[in-house]
């Protein structure tokens, strides 16, 4: 999930304006954070490849798929409260390089994993890894950057994450389909290591203009959490945002291929097209959610928008049986474009937050987001599960019928609708100008 908003940095008027290094060294410091960022994104995405090679080589069934993919979630959630803390202590440098080691060790571990638990490891780690991947731009991008550049750097960081998406989609599958699974999670691993080189050799920390008391500010974390905690407002901009985020952790991120591959009889190559699909749209429908946001002066309305619309595109993609494939993927690519006023969920709990105290309201709001990957990830699966007709493939793979898959997917468009409203309880304090 990604958050852009100058509000993570406590004092933004501290940070210089005329940073005296060559451009081209920002460039690169940036570059290859952000290159982090897209690996991290391939790597969580790249299950929805694999669904029918896991299943059949952990002999397990759906539940037990969604489960495994959602153990990223379990490590990713809680790191995200203390990320800005980590980040701000121990530096970019360092973090990025370390965050690194912890997902080529987990996609290792996941790739020669023979046991499920030993690859519930794999997926904990990798989870563990990337929790810190676009806080950690956000900061290299506040260190070597005027702050008037913020939002566009923040955009391309954006941009990254999507291409992240993208390959962990169709290249991926074709990857997966040449070499096998196992290896190819070998090759995600091993241009890690080169990921994580680069970063050590490259990124640097530039001190801030304005030092900061780092024993005060870790004093003073708890506090501050503590009344994030109780604010019911911040509560609902992240259940909200969680249930937005729905075509995203749980269809594009895992069900979306095997859906597809089912209903038009397709391989996984062309069925992960979807990904990419979904992944594009949000990475365009973000940006004009913020314009109508200004046009609108209100992100509830927006939001409104955004949950409605895609939640009767759903039902569309989860009903529609008689439609060719590219009127699919249009309606697909369509969902993720109306889908991008989720991230205004991050406005509506800046609008409920002190400038001192946005960063960690930031990370809490984006932790109760991403529960949405934890909790739908095996929910999907259970639903598949549960009415499923006993069909099993000459490989033992459960095969789960057309209307299996709508039994399942149709509990996105209705979290979508109870999105629309919970959004109807937001106290839209401050209108956006």
């Amino acid at each position: 999930m990604k958050v852009d908003s100058l509000k993570l940095i406590k004092n933004p008027s501290q940070v210089t304006s005329d940073i005296n290094v060559p451009a081209f060294q920002k460039w690169v410091v940036w570059g290859v954070a952000s290159l982090f960022y897209l690996y991290e994104l391939m790597l969580r995405v790249s299950p929805s490849v694999m669904t029918d090679d896991l299943m059949r080589d952990f002999q397990v069934s759906s539940t037990s798929l969604g489960v495994l993919a959602s153990f990223y979630y379990w490590a990713y959630v809680p790191l995200q409260i203390p990320c800005g803390l980590i980040v701000d202590r121990f530096g970019t440098r360092r973090i990025i390089t370390f965050s690194a080691f912890l997902c080529i060790l987990g996609t290792f571990l996941f790739a020669e994993s023979h046991t499920l638990f030993m690859a519930q490891v794999g997926r904990f780690l990798i989870g563990a890894g990337s929790a810190c991947a676009f806080l950690s731009c956000l900061k290299v991008t506040v260190e070597w950057f005027p702050i008037h550049q913020f939002a566009l750097i923040a955009g391309l960081t954006n941009m990254m994450g999507t291409f992240g998406g993208i390959a962990g989609g169709r290249p991926l599958a074709t990857l997966v389909n040449t070499v096998g699974w196992r290896r190819a999670g070998i090759y995600m691993a091993l241009f890690g290591l080169v990921v994580m080189a680069v970063s050590w050799l490259f990124i640097r920390d530039k001190p801030s203009a304005a030092t900061t008391d780092k024993e005060s500010a870790a004093i003073q974390f708890l506090p501050t959490l503590k009344g994030i905690v109780k604010n019911p407002q911040i509560w609902l901009a992240g259940m909200i945002g969680g249930f937005m985020y729905l075509p995203i952790s749980a269809f594009a991120e895992l069900w979306a291929v095997p859906f597809l591959m089912n209903n038009y009889g397709i391989n996984n190559e062309l069925a992960s097209t979807a990904s990419v699909m979904i992944f594009v749209g949000m990475g365009l429908g973000g940006p004009a959610a913020a314009w109508l946001m200004k046009y609108s002066h209100s992100y509830s309305v927006v939001m409104k928008f955004s949950s409605l619309i895609t939640a009767g595109l759903f039902v569309l993609i989860t009903y529609a049986e008689y439609i060719s494939l590219g009127v699919m993927f249009g309606l697909i690519l369509l969902a993720g474009f109306t889908i991008g006023g989720q991230v205004l969920c991050f406005t509506c709990a800046q609008d409920h937050c002190t400038q001192e105290n946005s960063g960690t309201a930031m990370g809490f709001t984006n932790a109760v987001v991403m529960m949405s990957g934890i909790i739908f990830q095996p929910a999907l699966g259970a639903i598949l599960d549960l009415v499923w007709d006993g069909q099993v493939s000459a490989a033992g793979i459960r095969v789960y019928s057309h209307n299996c898959y709508q039994m399942a997917l149709i509990s996105i468009p209705i979290s979508l609708f109870i999105s629309w409203i919970l959004l109807k309880f937001v106290k839209e304090d401050r209108r956006i100008a």
